[in-house]
């Protein structure tokens, strides 16, 4: 019996065979091919997982008023958070616009990431530059 890695790396040389680019032979193809790449699956719950902390920031910024925090940045968490939801949509789906929406992620993430920085000590929305880098990072690579 064909140990896991072997079964992935067979499908992904199928893939390759079958002239289907990467993205479209899905996150087992690019796991193979190289072990240290980052899944599909993982970025899609980096993905989920900015998107739930970039709403739960925004709601927090609108009821803390001491913290004297701008419109725009309640805006920037939303665009981030639907940003990130059509991005893990997209490669749920398996679509092939799916690095496109990727790299566009990344810019916002790391955008958002940047403002949310500017109230080191406010922990939610700490947290909230973490999740995002991190989501950036793996749509970063995914984009590529």
């Amino acid at each position: 019996m064909r140990d896991r890695r072997e079964l992935l790396t067979a499908l992904a040389l199928a893939g390759a065979a079958a002239g289907m680019p990467a993205a479209a032979q899905g996150p087992a193809a690019k796991t193979a091919a190289d072990p240290h790449a980052m899944s599909m699956d993982d970025c899609v719950t980096l993905c989920v997982a900015s998107h739930r902390s970039c709403l739960t920031s925004a709601r927090h910024v609108l009821e803390q008023p001491q913290l004297n925090a701008p419109a725009e940045l309640v805006a920037l968490l939303q665009d981030c958070a639907e940003l990130c939801q059509t991005t893990a949509n997209s490669m749920v789906r398996g679509a092939p616009t799916h690095t496109l929406l990727c790299g566009a992620c990344a810019d916002l993430c790391a955008a958002c990431a940047q403002a949310c920085d500017a109230y080191k000590n406010d922990t939610v929305l700490t947290l909230c530059a973490v999740t995002c880098r991190d989501c950036g990072a793996a749509c970063g690579h995914m984009a590529m």
